[in-house]
């Protein structure tokens, strides 16, 4: 009896997890079977498939210690050239240096035979693009919010010394509602030079390029980068591209020409950034400090306060009830001016799937040929010091002002564009005032009202978002820290569940040497990133961290739907927001 507990005292403790699936992978025939038939690469197991490109795969995996989601790109080195595996190659550098919490993370490298695996963190929200294509244009604080991580992230990677070349509406993936990711550095290089460094290659998509990769022979990859970001806030307030063309060729003349529309119903301060930022000359761009600090983030958070307020009584029906019918607009003015408000503009856009939507556009072209009264004509060629003086000096608005209905339907007249002729632009003016105005100054008046209330109002999303790169910034999110008194919290405890899997200390320490290539470091990199997940989780669920409401958009859509469509589709809504809210890394 006594031998048998002596045998049990020294028996030899239970190999742990992570040393049996390095086992498997070597010996056991069935996960050699897996990886043959493209169903396992490494730690990872496919299990579905996301996207597809002319030369990669993106692929969803799961990895088998941890069980977290990841998205893996495949890509067929065989098929490669020589520019395009530089370019490959960029991408891994560059995912490697600017770890942010607005950039997308990579996880692992793994490389076989004619392959290259990029393990990355899985974005579940899908591409900015095809939100907009589905729910059409965004509203101005939603925007706006966007815009402002997309300034955070870009000013990263030009304070770093890259350039993106390639940012698009494609490329910005929706953690949620209001949390974004940009993606796809495979154009992306450095500025070993400097910032004015020249530039000879011609990257990205050719909506989105810049007046002198059309016309020059090189060009600066900051000013691109700027305007490729003008270009997305125009697509996201307007559902469609600033200059568009059935060919290259007609794109370039264009671009080069210069002259877009934008929409009357945006605001002024709005209005004023995407005019400062497609300019033709790049020199005449703003900074990205300077596009921080512009006054449409701050009219912005101003006007969602006092709407919001306002949607939220109207969706009341004992406040809608109760509410004063001095302030809504006549059915019979209501039908007649539709066109000009953003509700109307949100039907417009719904019903241009419709087949005879063609049809209907063409017959009002021939039946008139005045400028429509919703646009606003610009050009990309002005004169540098109106320019100068519209975008840098602050305006005063009153949101309740009807000067400031004036000047946000009617910001660019002859002295800013040219594009007008000062005929056009006087017959326009008259008719617009007596009829855009008069329609929208009862709802105005009445959410200027609201803004005296004693609710408490949220935080400044600027603030909000500058706290998040504060506590996620950290060069350990990327690798271990050496010196333990500078360790992090989550650190600290990403070390003791990589401890428990059989992962020792000294093996993250000798891991750091293969940088990406290491299974080790994309284990550490993956409990990082779920214990920053869950922390933030956590302080949703105490109110530690404040999380706007759905954006106005989405309200009004859901004012407009039917009650039998109300349940199907809010009920579906509401999943695939928790979903995103599970996901969202703040």
């Amino acid at each position: 009896m006594e031998s048998n507990l002596g045998i049990q005292a020294v028996a030899h403790p239970k190999t742990p997890i992570y040393q049996r699936f390095t086992a498997a992978l070597q010996s056991d025939p069935r996960c050699s079977q897996e990886v043959a038939l493209g169903r396992r690469i490494g730690l990872y197991r496919f299990c579905g498939d996301i996207g597809r490109g002319n030369f990669s795969r993106v692929k969803l995996a799961v990895h088998q210690l941890t069980k977290d989601k990841v998205a893996i790109k495949v890509v067929d080195t065989s098929r490669l050239d020589a520019k395009a595996l530089r370019m490959l190659s960029r991408e891994v550098t560059t995912l490697e240096s600017v770890f942010h919490p607005f950039i997308l993370r990579l996880f692992e490298v793994i490389e076989t035979l004619g392959k290259i695996h990029l393990i990355s963190e899985w974005v579940q929200g899908g591409e900015l693009y095809n939100r907009i294509a589905e729910d059409g244009p965004l509203e101005e604080y939603h925007a706006a919010v966007i815009f402002y991580q997309l300034l955070l992230a870009v000013k990263h990677l030009h304070n770093l010394g890259y350039v993106h070349r390639d940012i698009k509406a494609e490329n910005v993936l929706m953690v949620s509602d209001d949390r974004i990711k940009l993606a796809d550095f495979g154009f992306s290089t450095q500025l070993i030079n400097g910032p004015w460094q020249h530039l000879d290659t011609f990257c990205g998509s050719p909506p989105y390029a810049a007046p002198e990769l059309f016309s020059d022979d090189h060009y600066i990859g900051g000013p691109v980068d700027i305007w490729a970001l003008g270009v997305l806030v125009y697509f996201m307030l307007h559902a469609k591209m600033p200059f568009k063309a059935s060919t290259v060729p007609l794109l370039r003349t264009a671009v080069l020409k210069g002259e877009y529309e934008i929409s009357s119903t945006l605001s002024l301060p709005c209005c004023r950034v995407i005019q400062r930022i497609l300019v033709m000359a790049p020199s005449r761009r703003p900074t990205i400090e300077q596009l921080l600090k512009c006054q449409w983030f701050e009219y912005a958070e101003t006007f969602k306060n006092v709407t919001n307020k306002t949607v939220n009584a109207n969706m009341d029906p004992k406040a809608f009830k109760q509410d004063d019918r001095s302030n809504e607009v006549p059915m019979t003015r209501r039908k007649y001016f539709w066109i000009f408000s953003t509700s109307g503009q949100r039907r417009q856009y719904s019903s241009s799937k419709s087949p005879n939507r063609k049809n209907n556009s063409a017959a009002n072209e021939n039946e008139t040929n005045e400028p429509s009264l919703r646009t606003i004509k610009c050009c990309t060629k002005r004169a540098g010091s109106v320019l100068e003086e519209n975008f840098l000096h602050p305006i005063e608005i009153e949101l309740s002002s009807t000067n400031h209905l004036k000047k946000s339907c009617f910001s660019n007249d002859s002295s800013n564009n040219k594009t007008y002729s000062q005929k056009d632009s006087n017959r326009n003016r008259r008719f617009s005032i007596s009829r855009l105005v008069q329609k929208r100054i009862s709802p105005l008046d009445f959410a200027g009202k609201q803004e005296n209330s004693n609710e408490s109002t949220t935080g400044d999303f600027r603030d909000q978002l500058q706290r998040i790169i504060d506590e996620e910034h950290g060069k350990h999110i990327m690798y271990p820290t050496a010196t333990l008194n500078l360790m992090h919290p989550l650190e600290k405890e990403t070390r003791k569940i990589l401890e428990s899997l059989g992962i020792t200390l000294e093996m993250i320490d000798k891991s750091v040497i293969n940088g990406p290539r290491s299974d080790i470091i994309g284990i550490y990199r993956i409990m990082i990133h779920r214990l920053q997940r869950e922390q933030t989780v956590l302080k949703i669920t105490n109110g530690g961290l404040n999380i706007d409401q759905k954006f106005d958009y989405k309200r009004k859509r859901n004012t407009r739907r039917t009650s039998s469509s109300i349940h199907g589709k809010d009920s579906r809504q509401e999943k695939r927001n928790s979903n995103n809210l599970t996901c969202a890394i703040l």
